[in-house]
């Protein structure tokens, strides 16, 4: 941060970049607690409470102070890590979209897809100005971060909701690697980790919309948390892994214990050096084969192994690994 910002606005930049993993953990912890203390009214009340605002619509235009919180969250973002977008390709490049964003690494909270939501503060091409943002449906059971996420642009990742925002013309942003991701990635410094070559419904859907592919690496995102996966890092074999991993598929998350700067919900100051490739472009085939599905996925994945090899020591990270599962 800036050394002329006052107290305030670096108190102002904490709890805001802290809020999008403290407001999902606060949740999880609410409904814990409501269903152990059941039958006590408190436990009803909070119930019906967190019931009411599930219920309430997420179409609902967000206050004015909701959307200077994000656009707020999306500046400090900026200027904390600080985040520097590189665009491979010309501004041409990303006219023609609907487009299929393929975003890696996922870690703990990708926060870095973000610069694709419309509270973003670099501006993006024409065919990217109207992306959303494919998250885990788990997210929108969490009452008040479910209407904060679908303010951001996000949208609960399946395969109908990924065909009809393409249909409608809008680009989408996944993250191919999902939560199953999250089980491959390790702490080791400098070795990153991703889940791509089982990942065929973002490239299958691509193919039916006939829709580019853009390949884009985070290069930071890793290191903005710590964490420790519950039952899987500690404690260990306590649930047979693939016992675990069928439970987290079926949970739509990974229960892990995140921590940031200091042992706090703020994510560590960690530079973020973002590239967004070049257009891959793709047919339009209404019924695509396994083997064009195959064949697409490959050039992603090359594509994803160039970027990483010929950015990597702009990023600062000459030393830095990749390993594609």
């Amino acid at each position: 941060m800036a050394a002329q910002r006052g107290f305030a606005h670096r108190l102002a930049v904490f709890f805001t970049l802290s809020t999008w993993i403290f407001g999902l953990i606060a949740v999880s912890l609410w409904w814990v607690v409501d269903l152990l203390l059941l039958p006590r009214p408190i436990a009803f009340a909070g119930l019906a409470t967190k019931v009411f605002l599930l219920a309430l619509p997420l179409r609902l235009p967000p206050p004015t102070f909701v959307r200077r919180f994000l656009r707020f969250s999306m500046v400090a973002a900026y200027e904390y890590f600080p985040v520097k977008v590189v665009w491979e390709g010309e501004g041409d490049d990303y006219d023609n979209g609907p487009f299929v964003i393929g975003y890696e690494p996922h870690s703990v909270l990708p926060q870095g897809i973000c610069i694709f939501c419309q509270y973003a503060t670099d501006a993006v091409p024409r065919g990217l100005a109207n992306t959303r943002i494919l998250v885990s449906s788990a997210g929108f059971w969490a009452p008040i971060m479910r209407h904060l996420w679908w303010w951001l642009g996000c949208r609960p990742v399946s395969r109908n909701c990924f065909q009809a925002l393409l249909k409608k013309g809008r680009s989408v942003a996944v993250c191919p690697g999902g939560i199953k991701e999250c089980m491959y990635m390790e702490r080791e410094s400098g070795r990153e980790c991703i889940y791509l070559r089982k990942r065929h419904g973002f490239v299958r859907l691509a193919l039916q919309a006939g829709a580019p592919l853009v390949p884009v690496f985070a290069f930071g995102q890793t290191d903005l948390y710590s964490y420790c996966r519950l039952f899987f890092d500690w404690p260990r074999n306590l649930i047979p892994r693939a016992q675990w991993t069928s439970i987290v598929r079926r949970l739509g998350y990974v229960p892990m214990i995140v921590w940031g700067w200091m042992g706090s919900f703020m994510p560590k100051q960690v530079p973020m050096y973002i590239v967004v490739g070049k257009p891959i472009p793709v047919p339009t085939v209404e019924e695509p084969t396994q083997e064009q599905v195959e064949e697409y996925l490959q050039r992603f994945i090359s594509e994803m192994e160039r970027l990483f090899a010929e950015h990597k020591e702009a990023a600062s990270h000459p030393h830095a690994s990749l390993t594609i599962y």
